[in-house]
C-alpha cells in the first residue's frame, strides 16, 4: 500500500480545508508489490521511461480473439445501453455491471468484491492510497482509496476513487468489459478510441503498448493501454477523486490530548535544538498551541484565518499583538477536524522591517543583536552560514536529527541582526 497526501489545490477543488497522489505502477505480474507508506505531499508519479518486461508466459500468450458472435453483440449492446456516452463520467461496465467512480467502499464491496487487506486501517483527511487489491471469483483488480472528508476514517468508510483493470488479471476472467462509446476490452484499438473520445490529452508510445490518457484534472483521468500484440485495449486505469455526498465533515471543538499535554518551557535557555523562543515576554516551544498564544494576549484575525482545520492537516492563522501581526501555518495533530485554536503554530518571526515583535532566540539573540553575539550563541551547534553578494549573511541552525526545514534562521546585515525566524513541526 502506498499512502499519499493531496496538495492544497485539490482541497480547494473539493471544498475542503487536503497528505503522497499517484498512479499505480506498471505491474509485471498478477500481484501488487508491497510499497512503503508515504504522507508527503506529492505530484503524480511521472510516466516511466521503460515499460515492464513481460514474463515468457505472458509474452507468448495469444492475442484476445476479436471475433464476436451474435449473442455477444446483443450482450454488448445491453451493457453499453446502461453506460454514459461521456468518458468523463468515469464509468466502466464489468461483466454486465456498470461501475461509476468514485463510489463508497461499501457499495463496491456489495458488488461481490472482497478487499485483500485490513479494512480497519485509517486514512487521514485528504489522504489516499493506491494499488489496493480486491478479489472476486478468483480475479484481482487494483483500486485507489481516498478520504476527502475532514476527519480520519477507516478504509471501510472511504471512497473507491479509481480502478485498474490489468491484462494479466483479466486474461482468464471471461468478463466483458466496456467503456462509454462502445469501446470494448480486447476489441477496440487506438483508432476506435480516438473516434469515440477525440484526441487524448497525452500519449506514450512504447514497445509493448500505446498509452492514451484523457485527463480533466490532476486527479481526474482515464488511461487506456492498447497493446501492440493483438492491437487492442487490454488495460484500463480510471481515477476520479471528487467528493461524494455523505462525507463526514463534522467539526469537534474538544481540546485534543496533544494540546492538553503541552507545557511551556520555564526558561528560554541556550539550546538551539530545543526549538524554544521567547515572544513578547513569554517562552514557548515549537510547535505550540494557538490557544497558548491567545492566553498570553494574542488575538486571531478571523477574516484572514481558517476557522476549522481537517484532521492531521494544516491551515493558516493570522495572529495579532500590539498592532503587529504575522501569518503562520498551523497543524492539526488530532484525528478529527477541530477549530484553529486547537491547532499548533509551527513558526515565529520578527524583523526590523516588520513584524516588529519582541522575539528572542536561545543565547539572547534578538533583532539588533551583533553578529559577534550570534557567532557566540551558535557555537557548538549545527550551523550553516552563507553570505550574499548584497551583503546579507544567513545563519541557519538546525538539529541534524530534525526534519528538513525545522530550523532557526538569523539574517545579519551591516554587523547586526535584522530578521529572526524559527520553524518546527512534529514528525
Amino acid at each position: 500500500m502506498k499512502r499519499k497526501t493531496m496538495p492544497a489545490l485539490l482541497a480547494v477543488c473539493c471544498a475542503l480545508s487536503l497528505a503522497a497522489c499517484g498512479n499505480a505502477e506498471e505491474k509485471a505480474s498478477g500481484t501488487a508489490g508491497t510499497e512503503a507508506d508515504e504522507t508527503l505531499q506529492e505530484e503524480p508519479e511521472a510516466e516511466p521511461e521503460q515499460e515492464e518486461e513481460e514474463s515468457g508466459e505472458d509474452a507468448e500468450a495469444e492475442a484476445p480473439d476479436t471475433e464476436e458472435t451474435d449473442g455477444e453483440d446483443k450482450a454488448q449492446s445491453s451493457a453499453s445501453a446502461q453506460l454514459s456516452d461521456d468518458l468523463y463520467d468515469y464509468q466502466v461496465s464489468i461483466d454486465g455491471t456498470v461501475y461509476q467512480f468514485p463510489m463508497w467502499y461499501a457499495d463496491f464491496e456489495a458488488l461481490g468484491w472482497e478487499y485483500d487487506g485490513d479494512a480497519s486501517q485509517t486514512l487521514d483527511s485528504n489522504q489516499y492510497t493506491v494499488a489496493e487489491v480486491w478479489k472476486k471469483d478468483g480475479v484481482s483488480v487494483y483500486t485507489d482509496l481516498a478520504n476527502l472528508s475532514m476527519n480520519t476514517a477507516p478504509f471501510s468508510e472511504c471512497m473507491v476513487s479509481g480502478i485498474t483493470l490489468d491484462r494479466y488479471d483479466m486474461e482468464d476472467s471471461g468478463w466483458e468489459i466496456l467503456l462509454p462509446g462502445e469501446i470494448a476490452w480486447g476489441v477496440s484499438n487506438a483508432d476506435d478510441i480516438v473516434a469515440a473520445y477525440g484526441d487524448p490529452t497525452s500519449t506514450y508510445d512504447g514497445d509493448l503498448y500505446y498509452k492514451m490518457t484523457y485527463e480533466e484534472d490532476i486527479y481526474n483521468s482515464v488511461s487506456l493501454y492498447v497493446f501492440k500484440e493483438g492491437d487492442s485495449l487490454q488495460k484500463i486505469e480510471i481515477e476520479n477523486m471528487v467528493e461524494l455526498e455523505g462525507m463526514d465533515n463534522s467539526v469537534d471543538d474538544t481540546v485534543p490530548d496533544a494540546v492538553k499535554a503541552y507545557e511551556a518551557p520555564k526558561e528560554l535557555g541556550d539550546d538551539f535544538y530545543a526549538y524554544t523562543a521567547q515572544l513578547e515576554g513569554n517562552v514557548y516551544s515549537l510547535p505550540c498551541p494557538v490557544s497558548a498564544l491567545l492566553e498570553n494576549g494574542f488575538t486571531i484575525d478571523e477574516d484572514n484565518s481558517d476557522s476549522e482545520i481537517a484532521s492531521k492537516y494544516y491551515g493558516w492563522v493570522q495572529l495579532e499583538y500590539n498592532n503587529q501581526s504575522y501569518r503562520a501555518i498551523v497543524d492539526n495533530y488530532a484525528d478529527y477536524a477541530t477549530t484553529v485554536e486547537n491547532c499548533f503554530v509551527t513558526k515565529m518571526e520578527a524583523s526590523a522591517n516588520g513584524p516588529e515583535f519582541d522575539l528572542v532566540f536561545p543565547g539572547g539573540i534578538t533583532v539588533g543583536s551583533s553578529e559577534a553575539d550570534v557567532k557566540k550563541a551558535v557555537e557548538g551547534f549545527n550551523c550553516e552560514t552563507e553570505t550574499s553578494d548584497s551583503g546579507f549573511t544567513y545563519y541557519t541552525v538546525a538539529d541534524p536529527d530534525a526534519e528538513a526545514g525545522n530550523e532557526y534562521s538569523i539574517v545579519v546585515k551591516d554587523g547586526a541582526v535584522i530578521t529572526l525566524e524559527v520553524e518546527n513541526t512534529l514528525d
